[in-house]
Parts: C-alpha cells; sequence; structure tokens
C-alpha cells in the first residue's frame, strides 16, 4: 500500500516550506508526493526546488495555470499513482506519524478501499488559540440529513484512489465548497466512513475576511449540491432557508468576535 500526497499552491512563498518539510519528515516512507502548481509569480517553486533532492525521486512537481483549487485537486489526482490520496494544501501541514497512523487504520480495517480514512485536525487560530477538532461520525451522519459537512474534517481525510475511481472527482461548478460535496457523494453512494481518533493535520486560520463575497459563492454552491441530489419543492426551499439562516447568524456572530470553529 503507498500513498499519494498532493500539494495545491499558488503564490505560497510564505507557507509552503512548512508544508513541505512535514510531508519529508513523516515516519511512513512509502509515499510519493504530487504538488501542484498554479504558475506562481513568487518563489514558490524556487522552494520546491531546493527541496526537491530530498526526496530521493518521490516527489513530482508541475507550474502551470489551473482553472481553480479544485481543478488543481484533480490534476493532482489524475497524476497519482499511490492506493490512498491524502491533499495538504501549501498553508496546512502533516502531523510526523499522520501516513503510519492511517496505515494501520487500513490495516486495521480488512485494507477496505471503499472508505474514507477521517482524521481531526489541529486548527491555529490567529490570535495563538490551539483548537483540537476530532472527526465525529454521529455528527457527520446527522448533518448530511441535511446535505451539510460538518464531524469530517477534508484536510485530514485520507481517500483510497478507488473511491475517486467510483464517486468520481470534484465538482469544478462548485467553487468553495467541493470538498463538502464530495464527502456528500461518498456517504450517499455507500462508501464507508471510517474515523480515526487521532489528530492528523494542521490548519492556520487564513483570517475571516470578504466573508460578504463568500457568502454568496457559498449560497450559490448551496444550490448545486441540493439539485444534484435531486431536491426540489418545499424540501428545496427548507433546505435553502435552513443554510441562509444558518450561515447569516454565523457573519453576526462573526462581526460581534464571536464565532467559534468547532
Amino acid at each position: 500500500m503507498r500513498f499519494s500526497i498532493i500539494t495545491i499552491a499558488f503564490n505560497s512563498e510564505k507557507t509552503i516550506e512548512r508544508t513541505i518539510k512535514s510531508v519529508l519528515a513523516q515516519t511512513c516512507k512509502d509515499y510519493e508526493y504530487v504538488i501542484v502548481d498554479g504558475a506562481s509569480k513568487d518563489g514558490t517553486i524556487d522552494i520546491v526546488r531546493n527541496y526537491e533532492p530530498l526526496f530521493d525521486g518521490r516527489l513530482k512537481w508541475k507550474s502551470e495555470p489551473d482553472k481553480g483549487i479544485y481543478n488543481a485537486m484533480n490534476k493532482g489526482i489524475e497524476r497519482s499513482t499511490g492506493d490512498i490520496i491524502g491533499i495538504v494544501n501549501s498553508d496546512d501541514w502533516l502531523e510526523p506519524d499522520a501516513l503510519d497512523i492511517v496505515a494501520k487504520s487500513f490495516e486495521n480495517n480488512g485494507r477496505n478501499t471503499n472508505a474514507l480514512y477521517c482524521g481531526g485536525i489541529m486548527f491555529h487560530t490567529e490570535n495563538g488559540i490551539l483548537r483540537h477538532l476530532k472527526a465525529d461520525k454521529e455528527v457527520f451522519l446527522r448533518k448530511s440529513r441535511n446535505y451539510v459537512l460538518a464531524g469530517i474534517r477534508h484536510p485530514a481525510t485520507f481517500v483510497p484512489k478507488q473511491v475517486y475511481s467510483n464517486v468520481g472527482l470534484f465538482d469544478e461548478t462548485i467553487k468553495i465548497a467541493a470538498d463538502a460535496d464530495f464527502i456528500l457523494r461518498c456517504k450517499f453512494n455507500g462508501v464507508n466512513i471510517i474515523t480515526i481518533n487521532s489528530y492528523l493535520s494542521n490548519m492556520a486560520d487564513g483570517g475571516l475576511s470578504n466573508r460578504k463575497g463568500i457568502y454568496r459563492i457559498g449560497k450559490n454552491d448551496r444550490r448545486i449540491i441540493l439539485k444534484k441530489n435531486g431536491v426540489t419543492g418545499f424540501h428545496y426551499c427548507y433546505q435553502m432557508t435552513y443554510w441562509i439562516l444558518k450561515n447569516k447568524f454565523k457573519l453576526l456572530l462573526i462581526k460581534l468576535s464571536l464565532f467559534r470553529i468547532s
């Protein structure tokens, strides 16, 4: 069993070195590392080139324009040759034993390739607070009834390549929630959700600016996800209203500095 680790990057010179080091530091060495760069104009590729020899041929990268983050992720998946794929973006970083932990879970679950292996993340806020967010299958199953992703953290989710073959890649018409759409599609198509009681990845708070734009894009993503799942009529109106009220309340809490990721 071999891993493929994918990093999506664009003008990431301030953070990508930390990401690369976290992959290089993995206690499990049975992996390939695929970096998909969107034609960065800063020093991102210089950093990649500097670290390339340290991977002993396991690092492959390409820098070219893309059509957005999910297009870049799909390119990375298509270029991967491993059995299990993990995506660690250029402002995130893995725990040193992340791949070993996932490999053990894979073995303990009968080498199940029709499953998502979902761990926890450590979320580092801008004000220095560290939040530990575990994978919670019960929350995920409950929220998924409303076509909402909760309890499962995409940056700490490892996916057998067979799942992408069966369920499909990321929907590039969805701009900021295609990872949620993918995990929900997996659930609705009978893919098993296997939670791991360990923290696998770290995320740095990128800030909560431009929330207006994010809300508008997210609202359109929500429409696409519901329509894809055949939600129509009253049920569609209910689900859209549920999402709008929830997110408007969240925006209010952000404005009042009371919102906390959980």
